[in-house]
C-alpha cells in the first residue's frame, strides 16, 4: 500500500519535475517574448536574454544577409561582451510593429562605448513557440 502511494504521489509529480528541468521560455505572444528581451537588455541579463531564444537561433546583417550569429554560446558572448565594454548602454522602443510572428523594433540605444550620442537601430525578430528564432539588423543611423 505505501509503495503504490509513492508511486502514485510521484507520477504526479512527475509532469512537474520534469518543467522545472527545462529552461524556461520567454512566455506569450511574440511582443511580450520581444519586450522580455527589451527588459533583459536594459537589466544586463544575459541568462534572462538567453531565455527569449531559441538555442540554434540564427542573426543575420541586412541588407547582405550574412549570417553572424548562431545559437546560445554566440549570442552570450555579443550580450556578455557588450555589457563589459558598454556598462551604461540601453535600449528603448521608439516603434515597434507586430505582423504575425514577427516584431520589428525600432530601438533607441544610448550608452554606447564610443557613440557621441543615441543611435537608431532597426531588428526583425521572428518569434515562434515563444522564442527567438530568427533575427535581422539593419545598420544603425543616427535618427
Amino acid at each position: 500500500m505505501l509503495l503504490t502511494r509513492v508511486g502514485l504521489i510521484m507520477l504526479l509529480a512527475a509532469p512537474f519535475l520534469a518543467a522545472q528541468s527545462k529552461p524556461a521560455a520567454a512566455a506569450g505572444p511574440p511582443e511580450a517574448v520581444a519586450q522580455a528581451l527589451v527588459e533583459a537588455f536594459n537589466a544586463h541579463d544575459v541568462e534572462a536574454i538567453l531565455r527569449t531564444y531559441s538555442r540554434d537561433s540564427i542573426a543575420r546583417r541586412l541588407p547582405s544577409g550574412e549570417a553572424y550569429i548562431h545559437g546560445h554560446p554566440d549570442i552570450r558572448k555579443k550580450f556578455a561582451t557588450s555589457f563589459e565594454k558598454s556598462p551604461n548602454i540601453r535600449v528603448d522602443v521608439v516603434q515597434r510593429i507586430v505582423h504575425g510572428d514577427f516584431v520589428i523594433d525600432k530601438e533607441k540605444i544610448t550608452g554606447a562605448a564610443g557613440s557621441d550620442g543615441p543611435q537608431y537601430g532597426l531588428v526583425i525578430y521572428e518569434i515562434k513557440d515563444g522564442l527567438i528564432q530568427n533575427e535581422w539588423y539593419l545598420p544603425r543611423a543616427a535618427r
